[in-house]
């Protein structure tokens, strides 16, 4: 506070530099304040005046510079004695060439060299539509002459899509990677909450059911994997050459690569573990390592004889009644009937494809 005292008595100064006490607003009287607020007003104006005539003398002159310069060479020519761009003496250019049969007009108004780069943008009907609203008293900027030339400024996506060469290929790279990673998030959230919701009952000794929980997340997870795979995992040439070339799979033993394992299982409800082994491997394979994408844990490692099967017997018999789980068979018939299950979702839709491939292959 005291620094702050110490300010305001500095600003009031006699003609000997030493502060003057007691010297508020309020002792310049209500007309001398305001005529020296106008005369502060007219000065600026004058000075915006000069700025813009000015930007007309440095267009003109670039442009009388502009053929003497070898081409492509303007630039360097420029940067041996000042700080302007190429593109800043085209700006200037621009006013000189396009505005001069609105010099008067325009400086009469004040207009900044800001502006008038925008402005000579336009076509002539343009620009004397708004030279009639500075007429009538209209403050113009910038956003304005944008939005009554109707060209709107790119948004910072569009700019992202439009630069050339290495470095607009990574930042095509990076924007699509920060949309596929929120997506994958927003996915692994939804199936980590209803995993965790169906693990509910074991709390009060009732059983997990499966069937409704593959219903709400089998989907999210297909399409996680191929999320997934769209964000880390490098292609890789299909067995056949004139096929597409397929995601390949992350270092084996990596954290990420189960993960890519996990999703890929989850995504056809004829992969999931069955019987007894159903709920520790929800509890101890799916729940750390969808957390460890959507919570940032790290996965602890737990061997498999240290998991304790439930006390519970976690097989959805609701709407199966009178017959035998596939979970509760007999070793001998529930391997039979693995061996004549259909292929995996993920093989089906590659074989469907690849079929769809070769008949429009054909077709051509």
């Amino acid at each position: 506070m005291k620094k702050v005292i110490d300010m305001n008595q500095d600003n009031h100064k006699d003609a000997r530099g030493k502060p003057v006490s007691n010297a508020p607003i309020g002792a310049v009287t209500e007309p001398e304040a305001k005529s020296a607020l106008q005369r502060a007003a007219d000065k600026i104006i004058a000075l915006n005046k000069r700025s813009g005539a000015h930007a007309y003398d440095l267009g003109c002159t670039f442009a009388e510079a502009k053929p003497l310069v070898p081409e492509k060479a303007f630039g360097k020519w420029l940067a041996t004695f000042s700080d302007y761009t190429v593109r800043s003496a085209w700006n200037y250019i621009s006013i000189h060439e396009r505005l001069s049969a609105y010099r008067e007009q325009l400086l009469a108004h004040a207009v900044m060299p800001t502006v008038m780069f925008e402005l000579a943008k336009g076509e002539p009907a343009q620009v004397e539509a708004v030279i009639a609203r500075l007429a009538d008293g209209e403050r113009i900027r910038v956003k304005d002459v944008r939005e009554m030339l109707g060209r709107k400024p790119k948004s910072k996506g569009d700019a992202t899509f439009d630069t050339a060469g290495v470095a607009g290929l990574r930042k095509v790279a990076a924007a699509k990677t920060d949309a596929d990673v929120a997506q994958l998030q927003k996915m692994l959230e939804i199936v980590l909450t209803q995993v965790e919701l169906a693990l509910e009952p074991l709390a009060n000794k009732k059983p997990v059911v499966k069937k409704p929980l593959q219903d709400k997340v089998v989907l999210p997870c297909r399409h996680a994997h191929d999320v997934l795979n769209s964000i880390g995992a490098p292609l890789q040439p299909d067995a056949t050459s004139y096929m597409n070339w397929r995601a390949a799979k992350l270092p084996e033993g990596t954290v990420w690569r189960k993960v890519q394992d996990l999703l890929y299982q989850m995504g056809g409800a004829d992969d999931w573990a069955k019987g007894r082994a159903f709920v520790p491997w929800l509890q101890n394979e799916v729940v750390p390592l969808l957390r460890f994408v959507v919570h940032g844990e790290a996965v602890v490692e737990i061997e498999a004889h240290l998991i304790a099967e439930p006390d519970v017997d976690e097989t959805d018999t609701s709407d199966i009644e009178g017959l035998i789980p596939v979970g509760q068979l007999p070793p001998s018939v529930e391997e039979a009937s693995e061996g004549v299950k259909s292929t995996s979702w993920y093989d089906h839709r590659n074989r469907m494809n690849s079929d769809q491939q070769t008949a429009e292959r054909h077709a051509a």
